[in-house]
């Protein structure tokens, strides 16, 4: 295996060189990309997976020829793209959904700054049937973000979309012939958007107008304290695991978050619900901050979870714990806050993926974990993450799965998510979050309150006399939101090879 990391050191001089040499681009493929950037791009993609990759040992090794040097275009040459070259690659490892390159530099901008760029809607397509027993599959408002245009203007969740600009034909069959045009409008507000709106359990309607533009995110959307048989009752939802640190020091986020639970602390309250039903991730280090503010005093210092890399850089001594430079060095526990509980219920989807997979399976050989999901089915299922890696000057930043973590039992092997005690829980689309009548958190109450998961809280209805019959398939979310990232060392070691 080393033998074969050292061989890929050679790739460098030859791939550089035949880099360079231009590759036919078909001209109804030019999007105003550079192409020979593109080309270099595309080679990078299979280049660093080979080195990365959490699956390296499965993906298809470059052909050497009789020099000794490996041609990394006789696998890269059929494909237009570093997209194409990553699809390519996941056919030999299934499990990497995740792998991507950023191009504008995204992942920056939304997970280590917050900054997000769009209306802050989450739409979603529902089935619902009112008194009369009729059933429809319409567009509605699943979450509005704190501080977002669509907050601002008005837009919460529940509301049924009845037109886009006038157009009224937005409906499921439709918009899925479109490939899904208007969902994605909604979220990414091309130009202004005039919304015919009406909020869940009324008859009358209104007209709001929406634009995307760059915003702040604040990931607490909603922090609560309920009073339920006696015992108070903390509430937390959670958006996302933006980076709670900026230049290696804590920044608003990591106050924010701080704040929240010395909240809880002072109200002295006995449970927590921590909701994470649309949390796709982010920052390693906030997911580490948040199970720490969660954890039991008895945690202290110990183990949290260890990372599984592949041989190359294992043998790089990338995971190291001798070594105080080794970016993947096992996490432990630093319980410095007074929180002590000995149980914490979450609230997940399958959106429920990496980060806040990780609070949940770090704290499971600590406390009694609670994890309520819905129709039958557990989060996402996504327990490895990755590091952004420049290439091409700078061009993209690369993001390769790379690692996987492990709790302090050494379980993290749940790609098919993760599933608690209740998974039939039901998601009050048609109530506002917070609400002790909504019924995924109606769940968790009644838990506390009885001591048993009840038929009642998932059967319960909303307050609107409509009730949720059915998701539809969605189409794709933002992919890399759905994610894991490791921004904790500002420079990874060197590796033998050059960009």
């Amino acid at each position: 295996m080393m033998k074969r990391f050292i061989a890929l050191t050679f790739l460098a001089t030859l791939f550089f060189c035949v880099g360079c040499k231009k590759d036919s681009v078909k001209p109804e493929e030019d999007d105003g990309r550079d192409p020979d950037k593109e080309i270099l791009l595309r080679d990078s993609t299979y280049y660093y997976s080979l080195l990365f990759s959490l699956w390296e040992d499965k993906l298809p090794q470059p052909k050497v020829g009789n020099d000794g040097k490996a041609d990394l275009k006789a696998f890269t040459g059929s494909f237009q793209t570093s997209e194409d070259v990553f699809k390519a690659l996941k056919k030999y490892a299934p499990d990497d959904r995740f792998s991507f390159a950023d191009r504008a530099g995204t992942v920056s901008e939304e997970i280590q700054q917050g900054v997000y760029k769009e209306t802050g809607i989450t739409p979603i397509y529902i089935s619902v049937t009112d008194q009369n027993n009729n059933t429809q599959t319409n567009l509605y408002v699943k979450v509005v973000q704190k501080g977002s245009p669509a907050e601002k203007a008005g837009l919460i969740r529940g509301m049924k979309i009845l037109s886009i600009n006038g157009d009224s034909k937005i409906d499921y069959d439709t918009d899925e012939k479109q490939d899904f045009k208007n969902f994605y409008k909604v979220m990414t507000g091309e130009g202004a958007l005039e919304l015919v709106v009406q909020a869940a359990g009324e008859t009358g309607t209104k007209k709001i107008t929406v634009s995307a533009a760059a915003y702040n995110i604040d990931p607490i959307l909603i922090k609560k304290i309920f009073t339920v048989n006696g015992k108070k009752v903390g509430y937390l939802f959670y958006t996302s695991f933006v980076n709670v640190f900026s230049n290696s020091k804590p920044n608003a986020y990591y106050n924010a978050m701080l704040d929240a639970f010395k909240e809880f602390e002072t109200a002295n309250i006995d449970e927590l619900v921590v909701d994470l039903r649309y949390n796709g991730g982010g920052s390693t280090s906030s997911a580490e901050f948040m199970a720490n503010l969660i954890a039991p005093v008895a945690a202290g210092k110990g183990k949290m979870y260890d990372y599984k890399v592949n041989k190359n850089l294992a043998e790089a001594g990338w995971n190291d714990n001798s070594n105080p430079e080794a970016p993947f060095q096992s996490v432990n526990f630093n319980k410095t806050n007074s929180l002590n509980l000995p149980r914490v219920y979450f609230l997940g989807t399958t959106s429920t993926a990496s980060a806040s997979e990780l609070v949940i399976n770090v704290l499971k050989p600590y406390m009694t974990v609670e994890l309520i999901t819905t129709n039958g089915r557990g989060t996402y299922g996504k327990p490895v993450g990755f590091f952004g890696w420049p290439t091409v000057n700078g061009y993209a930043d690369l993001y390769i799965t790379s690692f996987q973590m492990n709790n302090k039992d050494g379980y993290g092997d749940y790609f098919s998510g993760l599933t608690g005690q209740k998974k039939d829980a039901r998601d009050g689309f048609l109530t506002q979050l917070g609400d002790e009548s909504e019924s995924l958190l109606a769940a968790a109450l009644d838990h506390i309150a009885t001591g048993s998961y009840s038929a009642r809280a998932s059967a319960r209805r909303s307050k609107t006399g409509l009730d949720v019959i059915q998701t539809p398939q969605q189409p794709e979310m933002k992919s890399y939101r759905n994610n894991m990232y490791k921004f904790s060392k500002d420079k990874m070691p060197s590796l033998p090879i050059k960009d």
